[in-house]
């Protein structure tokens, strides 16, 4: 998967193939962040800026309190803006733990070094 086909994660509700019927705002906040869940143990964050989607990031649970990183992108002009990192802590926010997927990308890697590194700040 390449990043312009993560860029699908940035489409409305319920439009993603392999996620399904969501439920969640059935129109995007002008700003801030909208949370879509599905009844197949995913949710979805994204960030919406003038009512345009701009970042999104999406878990998988199996139990509603545990959480594993599944996707995460921005759109290549949003990018280095802390976007992904506050989808992040909405969902820590959410979840008992919010932990990276092991099988990353080389960007996914570099990512999760990242926000590690802040964290430790």
């Amino acid at each position: 998967m390449t990043f312009s086909d993560l860029a699908i994660y940035l489409w409305p509700r319920s439009t993603i193939p392999g996620i399904g019927a969501e439920r969640g705002p059935s129109r995007p906040p002008r700003s801030g962040i909208a949370r879509y869940v599905s009844d197949h143990g995913s949710v979805r964050y994204v960030s919406y800026q003038d009512q345009k989607p701009v970042a999104a990031l999406q878990v998988v649970t199996r139990n509603g309190r545990h959480a594993v990183i599944a996707n995460v992108y921005t759109a290549p002009n949003e990018r280095r803006r802390g976007l992904a990192r506050k989808l992040l802590e909405r969902a820590r926010h959410d979840f008992e733990t919010v932990e990276h997927s092991e099988h990353l990308s080389d960007d996914a890697q570099l990512w999760r070094a990242a926000v590690r590194d802040r964290r430790k700040r």
